[in-house]
């Protein structure tokens, strides 16, 4: 009797045993296919080093840069979380379809707070994952969200809204700008410029993001001159002619507003989020086992203590690219 049969001969409540003993040893078994060798060291960035004996999780080296010692899963998502890795694929599903934190921390098992920590982890290690955008012709144009400011800013000392305080989700007269671009074979980016459409912001982040050969065409704002474009090609289009970017900006608005008021220091999470899904919407793998891989072989670097600690988006633009994390380079504040 073949293995289909006997499952055939099998009652209802053994079926589902059988699919959850199942569902456990191929998120193992993922597991462990993703940790390979790595290509550098997880703690100094060092691409220097040798093999160094092995423990209980497999093999580990030690790093010529800084003479410690490192395992594949060292600083990784799973490896510095207590979660078996069943719960990290489920959890996968639910970031892959979107689901609400409530939603999502009933079906994990978890509590309302450890979930939404987990989003913070995932949305940061698939922003990492996101590939170098293709194209020889971008569309880029801004837009606005917003703003959301939660918590009682009274108690600060330093901090000032430079408005009358009202509850989230008021309607704001302008908000957060996100500047957005997109290209003839649908790769795009989403970047928060910190407040206006200016010259500054756009060119720390189109120098960032484009390739120094493509061309640009934007509605023609000041803010898109010479010096922010980097030299590139430049066309003037009615805003109307901008259909490309019009259409992620819907997606986009779309996307965020079924999360009730993100938070201004946690929107470029949520960027990432968007333009990960946007990127990998066509890919011949299950979005949710391409994620699940991509959780095990991801590593996170602003941990539990500096999520809460993250700054506000002011001026934290020019500071991401600087220092170098949008890149997948160690945080300066490690």
């Amino acid at each position: 009797m073949g293995i289909m049969d006997q499952v055939a001969t099998m009652s209802l409540a053994d079926k589902r045993e059988l699919a959850e003993v199942l569902r456990r040893a191929i998120a193992e078994d993922l597991a462990a296919s993703a940790c390979g060798e790595p290509d550098r060291c997880p703690k100094c960035g060092c691409p220097a080093f040798v093999r160094k004996g092995r423990d209980s999780s497999g093999q580990r080296w030690l790093c010529r840069g800084c003479g410690r010692t490192f395992g594949a899963r060292t600083f990784s998502l799973l490896g510095r979380s207590k979660l078996p890795a069943p719960a990290w694929m489920e959890f996968a599903a639910c970031m892959a379809d979107a689901l609400p934190l409530r939603e999502t921390a009933r079906r994990v098992g978890t509590s309302l707070y450890t979930a939404w920590f987990m989003r913070m982890r995932v949305c940061e290690v698939m922003g990492r994952r996101l590939l170098p955008l293709r194209g020889e012709s971008f569309e880029v144009d801004g837009t606005y969200l917003h703003d959301s400011l939660p918590g009682d800013h009274s108690r600060s000392g330093w901090f000032e809204l430079g408005r009358e305080p009202h509850r989230t989700g008021h309607e704001a007269d302008k908000g957060t700008c996100v500047l957005c671009g997109v290209s003839e074979l649908g790769d795009c980016f989403c970047e928060v410029v910190d407040g206006a459409e200016d010259s500054a912001s756009a060119m720390v982040v189109l120098g960032a993001r484009l390739p120094a050969s493509c061309e640009v065409a934007t509605d023609g704002w000041r803010a898109y001159n010479d010096w922010a474009l980097g030299g590139r090609p430049h066309e003037v289009r009615g805003s109307r002619e901008l259909e490309m970017v019009n259409s992620l900006h819907s997606r986009l608005k779309s996307f965020v507003g079924r999360f009730n008021g993100v938070s201004n220091r946690r929107l470029q999470r949520y960027l990432d989020w968007f333009c990960w899904r946007e990127q990998f919407r066509s890919s011949a793998r299950d979005r949710r086992e391409l994620l699940y891989g991509h959780e095990a072989n991801g590593r996170y670097v602003c941990t539990r203590q500096l999520t809460h600690l993250e700054a506000r988006p002011f001026m934290s633009c020019v500071n991401r690219w600087t220092i170098g994390e949008r890149h997948g380079y160690m945080s300066m504040v490690v």
